[in-house]
Formats: C-alpha cells, structure tokens, sequence
C-alpha cells in the first residue's frame, strides 16, 4: 500500500466501536481485532511511539490494506471479532498472545475431562474464544452444568493400558450429589455406560461452545417434549428455562436479541452521486460476513428498482431458505426468499447498524475517489505496458461489453467506450439479444452474439480498438476467443484475417479483482489503489450501468405495449373497466393515483407504480 493511501485510511477511520481487519499484498486476512475506538487503536500501531513487540512489528509491515465493520458497543465487537476469527484463522491473531486480559472456557486434556474458565491459554487443551464478563463465563458454565451434566470434582482420571482409571480421588464421596440430583452421569463409577455417556456429553458441549446454537436448542426441545410425553413435567420445565437461558445468553448483541437464525440484512443508500449497496449475513443469529457493493449515480433508477435488480441478480438461484431484510417496500417473489420491512424493534435496529456502516463506507470511498477522478491517456499506455500488449491507434481507446436482464426478460447488452482517458458517450453502443428465446438466461450466447455483431463492424470498418475487456472470469474469455478464432476461420481474405490478429483481450473477475489474459493460467493483480485498475473498474462499470439503462427502457415500451395483460394481480374485469373508463393504453399510462383508487386496490395500485405506470 502507498503511503498516502495508507494515511487516508488512517485519518478517515471513525472514531466508533467496532472490528479491523488488516490484510497482506494477497489478500489475506492476517489480523482481526475489535476496540472501543477504531480510530485511535489501528492508528496506535503506525505512530513512531508505538511500543510494539517483534510479532506487531512484523505484521505491521506486510499490511497493504485496512478494513473495518462498526457495532453498536463493545460488548457487539467482541462477539463480531470472536466469530471473524474462528471463520479466517489469522494467522496474527494465532501468533500473538496479546489477549491474556480475557476469560476462556476450556475443556481440559483428561481422560475425563473438566470444563472451567481460564485466563491462561495452553495448546494441549481445547480452548473457547475470549469473554470479557466473569459473569457471563458463569452463567455459561451453569447451563453446561444444567444440560450436559458435566463434573465439577477434582477427580483425577488418567488412561492406563488402554483403560480409563481414578488416579486420585482426594476426597470427594463416589458418586457425589450431583449424580443423584441429575448433574453427573457419574464416569466416576467406572461402568463403561457411565463413561461413554459422559464423554457424549464434552463432545455436546464442544459444539455448543462453538456456537452451533441451532443444533443444541433442537436437542432440548427434543428432550424437553420427551420428558413432558413420558409426564416428567418437572424435567421438562428445567429444560424448558435452560432453552430461553441460552436465546439470552448473548443480550448485549442486538443479532441475537431480535432475529434467530439466517437473516441477510441489505440496506440502500444514495450519497456523492453514487448509489451503494451493503449486505450483512447473520447465520444462526450472529453476524458471520459483510459486503458492499457501489453502483454509478448515473443510472435514472429509483431505489426500489436498483434494490429488486440486486436481489434477484444475486439471489435468483440461492437455492436455500432465507430471510431477507430490506429498508423499504419492494415487489419481488423469489422461491424460498422471504423478503421483509420492519418498522419497529431489533430487525429495524440492525438496518440501522448496517446504515451506519455503509454511510462510512461511501463517505470513505468518495474520499478515496477524489484524487485518481480522470484518467489520462499516460494511464491507458501504462495498462497495456503492464499486459504486455502495444498501442494499436494514436487515440487510445478500450471498449467494454456488458450483459443486461432481468430473470432472463429483455435481454440487452452494451459498449462503452475510454478514449484518451476519458469516457466518450458518443461511441456508446447498444445491443438488443435477438439470439434468445423470451425468459432464457444465457450469458455466454448473448456475449457470443454481441461479440460476433461487433467483429462484423471490425471487419467492416477495419478499426481495431487497443484492448476489449471482458467483464467476468479466464473460461468466459476462452469461450470470447474461440468466437473470434471460429470468426477468423470464415475469412478467406488474408489482409482480413490480420487484422483480427491484432485483437487485445482481458477480462476482470468482479470477486479479487483479478486480470486474466488468453491462454495465461496465472491472473495479474494490480495494486487495489492503483489507477490502471481503476481505469478497468470505471470502463467495466459504466458498461453495466449502460446496459442496465437500456435494460429499463426496453422494459418500460414494452410494458406500455402489454402492461395491462403482463402485470400481475390484475384482473380480466378489472381491465374491461379500466378501458372503458380511460379509453387506452396511454390515458391509464398518465392518469394519476386518486383516478385509479376508483377501480383499484391499494396493492393494485402499489403494482402499478412498481412498473413505471403512474
């Protein structure tokens, strides 16, 4: 990372609690942590004071970027920290043991093993990750106790000649009272049922410390309306407060307050003539992975429009059961996709945190923006330098193609154009899919048409662009090439087939960002802040801005055409009477809401609006 990008971030950091995440020159996750002050903990570890052991010195220099995610306290950062790093493993996090001021739970390394808290980490033991409340730490291990009868005696058991034996027993009565008041499965009596149970239960244990809260609470509803089947209704109680001990175990994290299991949570906002979108994954209630998503201002989209397209674009072929969280209203049905708007509560709290996050995030993306906003011609020459390709015309210019749809209907595609660093509108090109059949999803065919359309105007003008860039990852390029190799193969004239020899391809993987040329298996990476690469996004996303524009507009002559017949929940009557009231297609397309209220309902006329109609 330049030192300047790194300032910018440093200095721009809020001041909120939450997490950072430091990363290397590959990408890779090498640090997590969380703190009360983002802003004053990440730049601590720059400043020239800085007391910083061999390892922080280390990392300090192989970091090349800085992320972060605001939370609402500390006690949220915690949690959110916690699960970050079992997810990515840092290998920092693994390296430094800069958080002896926090309580563990481990199970030890027995043959019968003990649960209890620690500040003391050793790697022969199984370890739970960092707790800050001693309370808390209690109030776990009472519920372990309560459902998992685990031991509390200081018994030591050890394993000889492949038994299990009592080293010694000190002076604890065998079996205690907890094995006759249900606490114990009592491995202490050394019958092999005894012992196979208890050992059952540390593996039960390990999983509900790992937070697999789903699958704990699934066994004791089980077990709870087992006891009450069989009348053991004073058993079936217990566990019935231990079920609502552990939903409220983590009160202070609002995911785990207001929402239970899988929940992505999506939230809007438009900001510096830019659009942006930021998506938090809750998996069984915590907070497991975000992103966010930037989309050019120039789009004449309303918001619920740009929020369907992002929905069912990325979600059209999910697959699972899931709920999503939305800011507002929209008019979207996807198989197994639960889409709600809350207006009050915990759900609505957490499209306030997730807000919160994506005003930072545009706020320091239109900061990062500033300085690299217009390109040059220098920066074109560089890029093709570092493709190892040549300058082809004196005005440099690259095209990108892009494919647009909405679930398969009015497939278009577009090309635009950067030419001597700046983008030139007036050679923008539009596409309308001819090759499909109506519904049909198939990027590739819609890409082959659109690319074999264009190399038919190469051959007719015999201009050449300097670099066509392709929007996806290497098999989509290989399958651009083999159309221009199995175009090439149809000429007869030479002086033609050379000129298509003279052809420049790239693609960009949307993921890493990642540059893949013809035939190379190794991707090229080019600085995150780097202005080729910021040359590549641009002329990538004004292409899928374009292409999403016409999109609409095909959409929009074409519902004018057949509205009343396509839009859903309107009825055969219910168009007799609109007809015959305002007489065509047109006087319905401009009449206003209070008119249509006569003849329809609310949600009838919420439809309406959703399809650009009134």
């Amino acid at each position: 990372m330049s030192n300047n990008n790194l300032e910018n971030i440093l200095k721009n950091i809020p001041s909120n609690p939450g997490i950072y995440k430091f990363f290397d020159k590959q990408w890779k996750i090498i640090y997590i942590w969380k703190s009360g002050s983002l802003h004053s903990r990440v730049n601590s570890y720059f400043l020239s004071s800085a007391d910083l052991n061999l390892a922080k010195k280390k990392m300090i220099k192989e970091i090349e970027n800085i992320e972060y995610i605001i939370t609402n306290n500390k006690e949220e950062s915690l949690i959110l920290e916690s699960t970050l790093i079992k997810k990515h493993k840092p290998k920092y996090n693994i390296l430094m043991k800069d958080d002896k001021n926090y309580i563990y739970i481990k199970i030890t390394a027995e043959a019968i093993p003990k649960i209890i808290k620690t500040r003391i980490k050793a790697w022969k033991w199984d370890f739970f990750w960092p707790y800050t409340s001693s309370f808390y730490v209690a109030n776990i291990l009472k519920i372990i106790k309560k459902v998992f009868f685990s031991r509390s005696c200081n018994i030591v058991f050890e394993e000889k000649d492949w038994n299990i034996i009592i080293k010694l027993k000190w002076n604890t009565k065998i079996p205690c009272l907890d094995y006759y008041i249900w606490l114990c499965s009592a491995p202490c009596l050394m019958n092999k049922k005894n012992i196979d149970d208890y050992l059952n239960s540390i593996r039960e244990i390990k999983n509900f410390l790992s937070w697999n809260i789903k699958e704990v609470l699934i066994y004791l509803e089980d077990k709870m309306k087992k006891f009450a089947t069989d009348l053991k209704f004073e058993q079936a109680l217990k566990i019935k407060e231990t079920i609502e001990s552990i939903k409220i175990l983590d009160n202070s994290q609002i995911v785990r307050d207001f929402i239970e299991w899988d929940y992505d949570i999506i939230n809007y906002i438009e900001k510096y003539d830019k659009k942006y979108i930021w998506v938090m994954e809750v998996r069984d209630s915590k907070i497991s992975w975000y992103k966010n998503f930037k989309i050019e201002d120039k789009l004449d989209e309303d918001k619920e429009f740009i929020l369907e397209y992002f929905i069912e674009n990325n979600y059209l072929n999910y697959g699972k059961k899931l709920n999503i969280i939305v800011p507002f209203e929209l008019n979207i049905d996807l198989v197994k996709i639960s889409i709600e708007t809350p207006k009050i509560w915990g759900k609505l709290e957490l499209l306030k945190l997730v807000y919160k996050n994506l005003f930072d995030f545009a706020y320091k993306d239109n900061l990062d923006s500033l300085s690299t906003k217009n390109f040059t011609k220098k920066t074109q020459e560089n890029l093709l330098e570092i493709l190892w390709y040549k300058k082809i015309n004196k005005d440099i210019l690259f095209e990108c193609n892009d494919i647009s749809h909405i679930s398969g209907n009015h497939t278009v595609a577009s090309r635009t154009i950067i030419e001597n660093g700046k983008t030139n509108p007036a050679k923008y090109r539009k596409y309308r899919i001819k090759s499909l059949d109506e519904w049909k999803i198939d990027d590739f065919a819609s890409m082959k048409e659109v690319l074999t359309r264009r190399l038919k105007e190469i051959e007719k003008t015999s201009f050449v662009p300097d670099l066509i860039i392709i929007d996806g990852w290497k098999w989509q390029l290989s399958s651009v090439i083999q159309v221009v190799d199995n175009f090439k193969s149809e000429i007869f004239e030479t002086e033609k087939k050379e000129l298509f020899d003279k052809l420049q391809f790239v693609s960009i993987a949307k993921r890493e960002e990642e540059l893949f040329l013809p035939g190379e298996k190794i991707s090229i990476l080019l600085e995150k802040d780097s202005e080729e690469l910021r040359l590549v996004q641009k002329i990538r996303d004004e292409a899928h801005r374009f292409a999403i524009t016409f999109n609409r507009d095909s959409r929009i002559k074409s519902n004018k055409k057949n509205m009343l017949e396509d839009l859903p929940w309107i009825w055969p009557k219910t168009r007799q009477k609109l007809l015959k009231e305002f007489g065509n297609l047109d006087s319905i397309f401009w009449t206003t809401e209070e008119n249509l209220s006569k003849f329809l309902t609310k949600s009838q006329i919420e439809t309406f609006k959703d399809h650009w109609l009134i």
